[in-house]
This record gives structure tokens, C-alpha cells and sequence, in this order.
């Protein structure tokens, strides 16, 4: 079959009684899963806390993570992403899937050399309507990661994954266009600042007795986001589906309307199939108002390590994150920056911290939500 290679994004698809139908008849499937990585390695650590924004020395400084609590480096929690996020394209072909957010539970800490594996299977759905769109599913994808050498279940998650209709379908995702923001010197200035002057608790133990209800934790301040952070980003984690090679990226649009039994991983084949791939509006600012977002936009799985950075911050090299919850109520588009921040809001368990979330950018817009739960010592631990 020629491949018609003036092709765009005309893939476009209402949301029907059929498809939603459709969708439900898939719950509790296996998937296939492309994972990203298999091992947490140092130089996969690494390129992923690098793509984030984060140095931290506990999972990047060989040296400083031999004399820590581990004797190792250890991967972050979130590194869970880059096994398998959880992302969901699996139905409803040519309607637009984003990423809504995502719940994680932490039971192991990953340390170099870990080789895991991700199980994912389909959760329910949920039919939503909203201002931005008339008519949307929410599809969800539970994951658990599970250590190869001895079958530890080292963490668990729920992906969600909105599915909507892209903005040349009526009722679809409709978002008015917003122009990148031009900051002023002093507002680069101060982000800068903020930037090198992050706080980080390190080896300095943290104890949950002296932990208070309502206190803020230090936040972090990510970007402006932009190209080049978003290459490096991809850099540590796949993306999406389609990052794919030059010529690679012929044999999956090939494979997709030839012989989709090829493809390696759950998304539906008509995402591979498009000449102009249906993610492209994470970095093309056109591509993205096509598809009903107001601007080139980052990803979810991105800003909810951007949620769980100061936490880590905070909680220091001897604290653990148990739990970590997003969502994702606006799009971050390229020349936005986030002021990630937290807010103790519980200690009622001993050892056991609450913390409530938030992602605001530069012109006061709440991007994402979200909570998470720490694990601290306690001043009468041996």
C-alpha cells in the first residue's frame, strides 16, 4: 500500500456510543508494553534526574551515594516512569489521548543494577464532560513493577489517560491559543536565583517529630520550559510512543497500516500510522493548536516528578516517599516556568507524613495538584 506522504494530522475521530462501548469490553486486558528501560543503571539514573532538572547527588554522585544510607546510588522513586508510565492509547482510534495524571505506591527502593519489570493491565473507564470539551473517557492502566532477580513487587501504579476529540471535531478539545510569555530580565533574573538557590536536606537527617502541620515545604522552580529542555527530557525518558529514529519511524508508520501485529506496545495502530506524529504537539506549537491545546506542551509524567522534586528535596537522603498522586488540570506550554510547591497537612501516624501539592506558573494558573506520602525516622529509632 503507498504511503501518502503529504498525510497531516487528519486522523480525526468523534467520540461514539460504540467507541466508548468498545473501550469498556477491553477492561482488565493485558497489554503490550514497550518498556523504555529494563535496568536502573548509573548513567540511566542519571539521564533521567539529569532530563528532569534534578541533581541530586543520592542518585547522580557515585561517591557521595557510597557513604549514604544505601552504600549505592539508588534511583528516585519516579524513576518508575521510565520502565513504563502507564500512558494509554488503546481504542478509539484518532481520538486524542493525554495524560491526566497518575497514582503511585512505593514499596521497594531501586538500587543500581535492578532490573525490573512492568505488567500493565486496563482499568475502568469513566465518560466526562468539561469546559474545554463536550464529551471525553478517562481511561486508566494498572501497572506493577516487579524485580526480576527475586519477583519483589518494588512499586504499583494507575495511569490515567483523558481521551478526547481533536479540535477540528465538534465539541472537541477547544483551548484558546496563548501566546509564549515574554519575561523581563528581572523576572529571568529571579527565576534564576530561585533556581541555584534550591534547598536540598541531604544527609541531614530529617525527624518527624519536628514536623509541623501546615508548614511549606521549600519549593522548586522549573523553566521556562522549552525545546531543549524537553530533548533533554526525552533524553532520559522515551516520550511517547512515536520517538522513534528517522528511518525506524518509516518501518512503524509502515508496520502500522501494513501489519500492526508488528508493533511493539498497546497504543492503537492509527497513532502509528499518521505521517505526522499524533504526540508532535509536545514540541510543535502548530501541530499542538490543531489537536485543541493552546500551545506546544510538555508532558504529564514530567511535571509529576516536577511534583515529587521537592518532596525529595525535603525529605531528605534518609526519608522515603511511599505515595505520590497527580493531577493534571492545565496544560504547561512552552515559555511557561512552574513554582512547584508543598504543605504538610497530616502526621496523625507515627513516621508517616502527608504533604499536598501544587504546580502554578507565572501568570497564577493552578497546572497540576497533588499529594504525597513520606516515611521519616522518628527521634527514638535506633
Amino acid at each position: 500500500m503507498a504511503i501518502d506522504v503529504s498525510k497531516q494530522l487528519t486522523l480525526s475521530a468523534e467520540l461514539t456510543d460504540e467507541m466508548i462501548a468498545e473501550a469498556e469490553a477491553l477492561v482488565g486486558q493485558t497489554l503490550r508494553i514497550e518498556q523504555w528501560n529494563h535496568e536502573a543503571t548509573l548513567d540511566t539514573i542519571r539521564h533521567y534526574e539529569h532530563g528532569i532538572g534534578d541533581d541530586n547527588p543520592l542518585y547522580c554522585d557515585e561517591d557521595y551515594a557510597l557513604a549514604g544510607p544505601y552504600g549505592t546510588i539508588t534511583a528516585p522513586p519516579i524513576f518508575l516512569f521510565t520502565f513504563y508510565s502507564g500512558a494509554l492509547g488503546l481504542g478509539m482510534p484518532g481520538v486524542q489521548p493525554y495524560g491526566a495524571g497518575f497514582k503511585f505506591r512505593f514499596h521497594e527502593v531501586l538500587r543500581r543494577g535492578d532490573r525490573v519489570r512492568a505488567d500493565a493491565t486496563i482499568g475502568p473507564i469513566k465518560v466526562l464532560s468539561g469546559r474545554h470539551a463536550k464529551r471525553m473517557v478517562l481511561q486508566t492502566t494498572q501497572t506493577r513493577y516487579v524485580r526480576v532477580s527475586d519477583g519483589v513487587l518494588v512499586g504499583d501504579g494507575i495511569g490515567r489517560t483523558m481521551r478526547i476529540p481533536r479540535n477540528s471535531v465538534a465539541g472537541g478539545l477547544s483551548y484558546t491559543k496563548r501566546d509564549p510569555y515574554v519575561y523581563s530580565e528581572d523576572e529571568l533574573e529571579d527565576i534564576r536565583q530561585q533556581a541555584i538557590g534550591e534547598v536540598r536536606r541531604g544527609s541531614e537527617t530529617r525527624y518527624w517529630d519536628d514536623v509541623e502541620v501546615g508548614e511549606t515545604i521549600p519549593h522548586v522552580v522549573k523553566g521556562p520550559i522549552d525545546l531543549s529542555g524537553q530533548i533533554a527530557y526525552y533524553s532520559g525518558l522515551m516520550g511517547n510512543p512515536r520517538t522513534k529514529g528517522v528511518d525506524l519511524q518509516w518501518k512503524f508508520i509502515t508496520w502500522a497500516r501494513e501489519a500492526p501485529e508488528r508493533l511493539p506496545n498497546n497504543y492503537d495502530p492509527s497513532f502509528f500510522g499518521e505521517i505526522k506524529a499524533f504526540t508532535a504537539g509536545h514540541v510543535e506549537a502548530g501541530v499542538a493548536q490543531q489537536v485543541g491545546m493552546p500551545g506546544a506542551y510538555n508532558n504529564g509524567a514530567q511535571t509529576t516528578a516536577w511534583l515529587a522534586h521537592p518532596v525529595m528535596n525535603w525529605m531528605g537522603d534518609h526519608g522515603l516517599m511511599t505515595e505520590l498522586e497527580s493531577k493534571l488540570t492545565r496544560p504547561a506550554i512552552f515559555s511557561d516556568t512552574l513554582w512547584c510547591r508543598g504543605t504538610v497537612v497530616e502526621k496523625s501516624t507515627p513516621g508517616i507524613v502527608e504533604l499536598s501539592l501544587t504546580a502554578v506558573n507565572q501568570i497564577d494558573t493552578q497546572i497540576a495538584e497533588g499529594r504525597a506520602t513520606v516515611r521519616l525516622r522518628q527521634r527514638d529509632e535506633n
